[in-house]
C-alpha cells in the first residue's frame, strides 16, 4: 500500500475514529485502527472494538492499495507531530512494516494484518430518521449524566432509552436514583418504536457532534444502529432488556411546587458543595445530603460535614405546604445544569418523594427531571 494524504485531514480523521478503539483489551488488534486504500483513491480508516465501530471515508493520492493495522495510539502520535504538509505512507506487505514520511521526518513503525480486523456490522434496516447534529448533542448532553455507570441489578440502564412515540423522540436515562427525559419532535414521520443505546456510545458521539444544522440520519436494526454522518458512519451495538416504565413516575401529581431563579438555587447547592468536596468521607454517594426547608416563600439551604457547616437561602415563589427534605447536591446539580431557562419549576409531594424539575413555562413540556431524596435522620 503507498498513500498520500494531507497530514491536517488525516490527523482529523484520526482522531475520530479513535473514539472505537479499545482502551484495555486483550486483543492487540483492537487497538489498532484500520487503513484500507484502493487504487481509485478511495481510502477506508475504521475503528472498531466490537461493540462501537467508526468508519470514515475519505479520499487521497494512492498508487498503490492495500490494507494494513496499525496501532491506534502511536500512529494517531506520529501524525499529530508530524509537520505541516502532506503525509507518505507505504506499507511492506511482506512483514507489515509501515514507513510514515513527511518533510525531513520518517518513522516505520511495525503493522500488523488486516485480515483479522473485526468488519462493521451488517445491518437489516427495520426504519431510520434524520436530525440536526445539534439537536441530538443537544438530546445527549441533558441527559449522559443520568446514565447508570455501573451494570448492577439492571444492566439495561447503562444505557439511554430512544422512544419515538407520536413522532417525538423521547430520550431517557436513569441510574435508579434519577431520571430524566428529554424529548425532540421529528420532521417526518416515522412509526412509534424503541431501542435503547449504550451510555459509552453516547459519550463518545457528543464528543463528534458539533453545534451544526449538519444532517445526522439514524439508521435502526433489532441489534445495531448506525448514526450516519455522510463522511463517516458510527455503528453501535444495541442493549437488551426492558427498560424503566417511565411514564407512570412524571405523571405523578405532586402538591407542593416552587418557581425559581435557577441559577440562584445552583449558587446555594454549589457553596453546599464546598464543604462536601473538602470532607472525604462526604464524597461518597448519598453520604451527606443537603437539606431544602421549604416554606414562606424560601428555600432555607442546609449541609453539615465533618469539615463544618453552611446555611443558605433562595427566595422563591411557593404554592403548597411546607416541607423538609434531603438530596444528594451533585444530583441536583446535575438536572438544574441541563435545563436551558433562566426559571424552573421544582415539584415536591412528601419527604420520601422525589424532587420534579421542568420548565416554569407551562407551554414547554421538552423535558422533566427526577431526583429522588435521601433519608433525613436529624
Amino acid at each position: 500500500m503507498k498513500l498520500i494524504c494531507d497530514k491536517n485531514q488525516l490527523s482529523e480523521i484520526i482522531n475520530t475514529v479513535q473514539k472505537a478503539i479499545s482502551v484495555k483489551t486483550t486483543m492487540p488488534i483492537l487497538e489498532c485502527i484500520k487503513i484500507d486504500a484502493e487504487g481509485d483513491g478511495n481510502v477506508v480508516i475504521t475503528g472498531n472494538n466490537i461493540d462501537l465501530c467508526i468508519e470514515y471515508n475519505t479520499k487521497c493520492q494512492v498508487s498503490e492499495g492495500g490494507t494494513i493495522a496499525l496501532a491506534s495510539k502511536m500512529f494517531g502520535e506520529i501524525i499529530r507531530r508530524l509537520p505541516d504538509g502532506n503525509v507518505s505512507i507505504n506499507v511492506n506487505e511482506d512483514n507489515n512494516v509501515t514507513k510514515i514520511k513527511s518533510g525531513a521526518s520518517e518513522f516505520n513503525i511495525q503493522g500488523l494484518s488486516a485480515n483479522e480486523y473485526p468488519a462493521p456490522p451488517i445491518l437489516d434496516e427495520l426504519f431510520r430518521f434524520t436530525l440536526t447534529q445539534n439537536s441530538l448533542k443537544k438530546l445527549i448532553r441533558k441527559t449522559i449524566s443520568f446514565v447508570a455507570v455501573n451494570e448492577g441489578k439492571k444492566p439495561v440502564l447503562t444505557g439511554a432509552l430512544f422512544e419515538i412515540k407520536n413522532n417525538y423522540l423521547n430520550v431517557v436515562a436513569s441510574d435508579g436514583h434519577r431520571l430524566a427525559v428529554v424529548k425532540e419532535e421529528l420532521k417526518e414521520t416515522v412509526d412509534d418504536a424503541k431501542f435503547v443505546i449504550p451510555g459509552a456510545t453516547l459519550r463518545e458521539l457528543i464528543k463528534i457532534l458539533k453545534d451544526e444544522d449538519d444532517k445526522v440520519s439514524v439508521i435502526v436494526s433489532d441489534r445495531h444502529v448506525l448514526f450516519d454522518f455522510g463522511s463517516f458512519q458510527v455503528y453501535t451495538r444495541l442493549l437488551d432488556g426492558d427498560f424503566l416504565k417511565y411514564d407512570a413516575i412524571i405523571s405523578a401529581v405532586n402538591t407542593i411546587n416552587v418557581i425559581a431563579d435557577k441559577r440562584g438555587i445552583m449558587e446555594s447547592l454549589e457553596r453546599a458543595m464546598l464543604l462536601i468536596n473538602d470532607d472525604i468521607s462526604a464524597r461518597s454517594e448519598n453520604k451527606v445530603p443537603v437539606r431544602f426547608n421549604i416554606a414562606y416563600d424560601k428555600i432555607d439551604v442546609s449541609c453539615i460535614t465533618g469539615r463544618g457547616q453552611v446555611n443558605d437561602t433562595v427566595n422563591v415563589q411557593l404554592d403548597g405546604g411546607e416541607l423538609i427534605i434531603g438530596f444528594n447536591c451533585s444530583f441536583l446539580l446535575d438536572a438544574l445544569s441541563a435545563c436551558d431557562e433562566d426559571r424552573v419549576k421544582m415539584e415536591f409531594s412528601a419527604p420520601t418523594s422525589g424532587c420534579f424539575i421542568r420548565s416554569a413555562d407551562e407551554n414547554n413540556d421538552n423535558y422533566v427531571y427526577m431526583v429522588l431524596p435521601i433519608r433525613l435522620y436529624n
